[in-house]
């Protein structure tokens, strides 16, 4: 009898405990004056004018106007916190709640910044000239942490989940503005341009390298492609499903393994390519094999 009323009791205790967790809440409204669908990785909605909804546990949706916008939507949230976003006429977004003006940035004017470089970037890779290349893509990466009010980019252990999560979008959100600029040049510009980058920013991230954005997946895919000019060998994984690229999929985890058939798929639809469907196939499917190193095989 003791112990059975000890463990009732622990029971409402942690009952009572887990009923006070919160989620955090995104909450849509529409006065946009035309119907909004809204996509999040478990559900699709569509908001009338003047329909509100609430989204918790998502880190990502997207909102979509027909026939005139499609918008993905970000956060960086902790578990507490709530965030209104407002989709009013004419396109436009209104921000209020929980790190409002941060998500503003991230959402409307990040791209900005960071894509608005590419052209600076191509012209100082023309000329080779790594060290330029270096100074003003960091001074561009401190400019954004100043309008993010972050001190840096190094993923610290003390850092919330949310500013984890935060840093490393904005690193992976700037390195892939510059990295297809690498990519393209010859040789010996390339390797010390890549290596730098990797020294400083990837190399501790790869033994848990994941392809959570498009932006992770082109990065890896740059660095498997140039792999013989990194000082240290990329990890290796089993083919999930196999194509002609096996060589370099070998070196992508399993879910860069299936955003690269979302990449494939969304090339050869753009061109109605000849098998766009055998890689639709596979973007959409849940890319289950184990994954395991290949010299394990």
């Amino acid at each position: 009898m003791k112990y059975s009323f000890i463990y009732t009791r622990m029971f409402f205790i942690l009952v009572f405990l887990f009923s006070g967790v919160k989620a955090q809440t995104l909450t849509i409204t529409n006065n946009a004056g035309n119907p909004i669908i809204i996509k999040s990785s478990k559900k699709e909605v569509t908001l009338n004018n003047r329909d509100k909804k609430e989204f918790t546990e998502t880190d990502k949706i997207s909102i979509t106007i027909p026939n005139d916008l499609n918008q993905n939507i970000n956060l960086f949230l902790e578990p507490t916190e709530k965030l209104n976003i407002t989709v009013e006429k004419s396109n436009k977004f209104v921000y209020t709640g929980d790190r409002a003006k941060l998500h503003e940035y991230l959402n409307e004017k990040l791209n900005t910044d960071t894509f608005g470089k590419i052209n600076t970037y191509e012209q100082i890779s023309q000329k080779k000239n790594h060290g330029e290349l270096e100074k003003v893509s960091e001074l561009l990466l401190v400019n954004v942490l100043n309008k993010t009010g972050l001190s840096n980019i190094v993923v610290s252990s003390e850092d919330k989940i949310s500013i984890r999560r935060l840093k490393n979008y904005i690193k992976y959100n700037w390195l892939y503005t510059i990295f297809p600029t690498l990519d393209r040049r010859e040789t010996s510009f390339k390797k010390e341009a890549i290596n730098y980058y990797f020294k400083k920013y990837i190399e501790k991230d790869i033994p848990k390298f994941s392809c959570t954005t498009t932006f992770h997946y082109s990065i890896i895919e740059i660095l498997t492609k140039n792999k013989s000019l990194l000082p240290t060998e990329l990890p290796t994984y089993s083919i999930v499903e196999h194509t002609d690229d096996d060589n370099l999929n070998k070196y992508l985890p399993q879910n860069c393994q299936k955003q690269y058939f979302q990449e494939k798929y969304n090339y050869l639809e753009h061109i109605n390519g000849y098998n766009k469907e055998y890689y639709k196939k596979f973007s959409e499917k849940s890319l289950t094999k184990n994954r395991k190193n290949i010299s394990e095989d």
